[in-house]
């Protein structure tokens, strides 16, 4: 038999593109199902993960999915902004810890997620370089946003641009990095974080300027012992120093200010059920529980797979005829070899050996080209997960 594999394997080495072609059918016919298999699965256990980890979040009324998806990964969504009140309403439930976020603004194309300060705490965040935001215009990078724009304490970093044409919005903001966070693995590598306030200074509610006395008199327009009316010429600080920081200030009244959402972490089952119930019922905003909506779109997933394991099963079907082909055109094509073997006395279990190896090669070559392209698939989609 040995001779059997040997003559065999030289064939196959003989006829590569025959052997390449088999091999790639193969190939495809093993990897699709596993890679789709394999990031599925990955797919699933992550988004329950990152799901279960944030139990409520609570937010204007409209689509559940953009509100979920844009809280738990850091999305800019066109979500309705809510009032500050909405966090302070539920903050004041001593059975729920309540965390504010606003998610309006990029940084160099990066989420710009301004945040309580109480989610670093609880989702045990520690900066690997520097310190945690400590004041007005301080940032802190993702271990990802860091790696990519080659930055870490001490740098700055600025705002992306709203609207280009529209000079009533505030301009960019030059932003302190305080530091950089220890890699997760999860959303939170892809994102610039900052304080709530700072993003009050984006939206143009809180800013700093010189004081009436100091600014150049052109620019009054009237004054009074009591008020100043300044040109609205004078633009206000694009970057927060020690020198300006005392003059930051901000208009109206706190509560009204806005906000995406609120991340809801109850104590127990019942704070759960009582917060979400209260939201729900008082008609004005939403609450909705991540982990569930997460369930939904498997749901749908597994719905529009099952479609496509029928595809796959036909392919291979399809695969197997070819294959099944090929290797009868190629006895045929070795007709005269396997008479000349014959006639001098070589056993049939020989013969039936020397022309299962082609497609044996071809078989193992194939499985393995499979599954190689299904392991570098995952890979790929696993980087690709938090920075679509």
């Amino acid at each position: 038999m040995t001779g059997a594999i040997r003559l065999g394997m030289l064939y196959a080495l003989r006829h590569r593109v025959q052997t390449l072609i088999v091999s790639l059918c193969i190939a495809a016919t093993v990897g699709l199902p596993v890679a789709a298999q394999l990031v599925l699965s990955y797919y699933q256990q992550e988004l329950s993960a990152r799901a279960q980890s944030i139990p409520l979040v609570a937010g204007s009324k409209g689509s559940r999915f953009d509100l979920a998806l844009s809280m738990l990964y850091f999305r800019v969504l066109p979500i309705e902004p809510v009032p500050m009140s909405l966090f302070e309403s539920i903050e004041s439930d001593p059975n729920v810890l309540a965390i504010p976020v606003h998610l309006r603004f990029t940084a160099s194309g990066f989420p710009l997620v301004a945040i309580g300060a109480e989610y670093f705490d609880h989702r045990g965040l520690v900066a690997v370089e520097g310190t945690l935001p400590m004041y007005l215009g301080d940032v802190v990078l993702g271990a990802d946003v860091a790696s990519r724009l080659d930055l870490g304490p001490g740098d700055s970093i600025m705002s992306d641009q709203r609207e280009l044409y529209d000079l009533s919005v505030p301009p960019p903001l030059k932003m302190h990095i305080a530091g950089v966070l220890v890699r997760t693995g999860t959303a939170d590598d892809q994102a610039v974080f900052t304080d709530i306030k700072t993003a009050w200074v984006l939206e143009g509610e809180t800013h700093g300027h010189q004081s009436g006395k100091a600014i150049d008199q052109s620019l009054v327009l009237a004054e009074t012992p009591d008020t100043v009316i300044i040109s609205p010429s004078m633009a206000s600080y694009n970057e927060i120093k020690p020198e300006n920081i005392a003059s930051f200030h901000t208009h109206g009244d706190q509560s009204n200010l806005p906000i995406t959402g609120v991340m809801i972490f109850p104590k127990d089952q019942k704070a759960h059920t009582i917060i979400k119930a209260r939201i729900n019922s008082e008609g004005t905003y939403q609450a909705v529980e991540p982990s569930k909506l997460v369930g939904e779109l498997f749901e749908i997933v597994f719905r529009i797979k099952a479609i496509f394991d029928w595809i796959i099963i036909l392919m291979g079907s399809v695969t197997v005829l070819l294959i099944g082909l090929i290797s009868l055109l190629a006895v045929r094509l070795r007709q005269a070899e396997l008479v000349t073997l014959d006639r001098i006395g070589a056993p049939r279990s020989f013969l039936s050996v020397l022309i299962s190896m082609q497609l044996l090669i071809s078989l193992l070559l194939g499985t393995m080209l499979g599954l190689i392209a299904a392991g570098v698939t995952l890979t790929m989609l696993k980087g690709l997960m938090y920075s679509m």
